[in-house]
């Protein structure tokens, strides 16, 4: 079910300024359907907001299978929908504008994306987010233990520690998340090990979730200690007020994904879209996503925080990415997508 923000527009629209005028008479909100929690998100609203004070934004936060069903089923309807879209379902975002749903747009901005972060002026990767580990700092203080800084660390980990760690582990349930299929199906390209790892994750009675948040507080709290293939963005933002809370990234690889925003065809003023997206791909927005919600940049130009220069200097050759384009359709052809999802399922319940 859809949460809506509404940020009216900071100022009245003024004769003198046509332009903006124009702009409030049509369409005074832009309407945005984001994946992003609103915690993370407002800060590039309200810095949006500060440079366009003519303009509101009403912002709809959906799981990214129901902002897909819900654009097709606008689209079919004939019904006016969001002015931009951003989801963190790669898979699905690349799938809408692949079957034509998305609007071509140019711009300086869109033109100074690196080219694996745009497709046919039509998708483009506005975040770069890693996957990383996240652990309960007291627990593994407490207990001794050193937290794993590879996949292989992590199964010694859970065998050496079984009766310790039961119940204790967490990671996303990809049945329900869209995120956390997409990290796992990378995990198998570049791990061979993946499956025993995750049946040792069936063993641990690992808890699953569809959303970062709650396996972050969870972790946070100690009521599980230790999380698998989390949002780095969201769990290094937790950190800032939850030292409890430690974050990881693995050594032997990094898989990072992007959202990927588009102008969907039909929206209610998809000026108001490019308006928006443009601000965001520019440098001050690209900024405003790193230093207030460690959304690491996509743009080369944006001077680097602590955390991005962490993952791409550090880590660079060992970065999985996913670049933007129809290669991501792969994972939404259906009789594969069956066949990973039986085995995740045969593999939490130990099965062979």
């Amino acid at each position: 079910m859809a949460e809506v923000f509404t940020y009216p527009a900071l100022r009245s629209s003024q004769a003198s300024d046509p332009e903006q005028s124009l702009l409030t008479s049509t369409q005074p909100m832009a309407v945005i359907y984001g994946s992003a929690d609103i915690g993370a998100f407002v800060p590039v609203i309200e810095a949006f907001q500060q440079d366009n004070p003519f303009i509101g934004v009403e912002y709809h936060q959906l799981q990214t299978l129901e902002m897909y069903d819900i654009t097709q089923s606008q689209r079919a309807n004939g019904e006016p929908t969001a002015d931009l879209i951003i989801s963190s379902s790669m898979d699905l975002q690349m799938k809408l504008a692949n079957d034509g749903y998305a609007t071509s747009y140019q711009s300086s901005e869109t033109d100074a994306l690196p080219h694996w972060a745009r497709w046919r002026n039509e998708a483009f990767a506005v975040t770069q987010e890693p996957a990383v580990i996240a652990y309960n700092r007291e627990f593994f203080r407490e207990n001794e233990l050193e937290p794993p800084r590879t996949r292989e660390d992590f199964i010694r980990l859970l065998v050496n520690h079984d009766e310790l760690l039961s119940e204790k582990v967490t990671t996303y349930d990809i049945e329900r998340s869209g995120v956390g299929f997409l990290f796992l199906a990378r995990d198998e390209r570049f791990f061979p090990g993946i499956w025993d790892f995750v049946r040792i994750l069936g063993q641990a009675k690992v808890k699953l979730y569809s959303n970062t948040s709650p396996m972050l507080e969870k972790i946070a709290s100690g009521q599980v200690v230790l999380g698998y293939n989390l949002l780095g963005s969201y769990a290094e933002t937790f950190t800032q007020r939850n030292p409890n809370l430690g974050v990881i990234l693995p050594d032997d690889f990094i898989v990072v994904y992007s959202r990927i925003a588009i102008i969907p065809r039909g929206a209610r003023n998809p000026d108001l879209g490019g308006r928006f997206l443009d601000f965001m791909l520019s440098i001050k927005g690209q900024s405003v996503l790193q230093n207030e919600g460690n959304f690491n940049p996509v743009r080369a130009d944006v001077p680097p925080s602590t955390f991005s220069s962490l993952i791409f200097d550090r880590y660079g050759e060992r970065v999985r990415s996913f670049p933007v384009g129809p290669g991501l359709l792969v994972y939404l052809d259906q009789a594969k997508r069956q066949r990973f999802l039986r085995r995740w399922q045969d593999a939490l319940l130990n099965r062979r």
